[in-house]
């Protein structure tokens, strides 16, 4: 059960910095696509912060662990607040204005 913490813990910061990456691009190259980008990262982002507390809770697992599944949920948190304040920048707000989108 420890060696499952550790894969889904992996895969949650894996995920994590996947989606800062993949939103952090969307957001230089298509700034009126951010919203709905947002809104299917958002599920990724919650489901692999979860997940692994099926694993750590019934364990006795090492702090350490619990440390990385932390900073895993905090960064994703993170992730989604930064591509969040970066749909209401001005940049974005334009572009989603002349393709007739709404921004928020």
């Amino acid at each position: 059960m420890e060696t499952l913490a550790w894969i889904l813990v992996t895969a949650q910061l894996l995920t994590t910095a996947a989606s800062a990456a993949h939103l952090t691009r969307r957001h230089r190259h298509d700034p009126a696509q951010l919203p709905r980008t947002i809104h299917r990262t958002a599920p990724f982002l919650l489901l692999t912060g979860v997940l692994p507390l099926a694993a750590l809770l019934p364990i006795d697992a090492l702090a350490l662990l619990w440390g990385l599944w932390g900073v895993g949920y905090t960064a994703a948190a993170l992730v989604y607040a930064a591509a969040d304040t970066n749909r209401d920048l001005p940049r974005a707000r334009a572009a989603a204005r002349s393709r007739g989108t709404t921004a928020a």
